[in-house]
């Protein structure tokens, strides 16, 4: 069950959706094959848990692979890139870069993609 007051899921994944584009907007290339979909529970606080199924698009940057993802917080929800192989997201075994809130501004997003597709080091 969605739990936030100040954001609804549909808001949420806009914000997603936003962060791709910025993926996009950085050289990032869809990698068009099929994946398997996975299911994922995301955890708020350990005591409640908002479950999904995950379809979002993998991007393809300087031979590593990308997918927006989220992890959910007690107060707030976050937007998380994960990164990998394609073996890593074939085997659901990708590696999570920091997580950053989804209210930031544009300019900060930005900055927190960049750092999660390794285009620039953490600041």
């Amino acid at each position: 069950m969605w739990h936030y007051k100040n954001v609804t899921r549909t808001e949420f994944e806009k914000a997603k959706d936003s962060v791709e584009q910025i993926m996009i907007a950085l050289g990032a290339e869809v990698y068009d094959a099929d994946l398997p979909v996975r299911s994922v529970k995301s955890v708020i606080s350990g005591k409640c848990e908002e479950s999904f199924s995950s379809e979002r698009k993998v991007f393809v940057y300087n031979g590593e692979f990308f997918r927006v993802d989220e992890v959910l917080f007690s107060q707030k929800p976050f937007i998380v890139i994960e990164f990998g192989v394609l073996d890593d997201f074939v085997n659901n075994t990708t590696e999570d870069a920091e997580p950053f809130p989804y209210d930031l501004t544009y300019e900060e997003i930005v900055k927190e993609v960049r750092y999660s597709m390794g285009i620039e080091p953490y600041a």
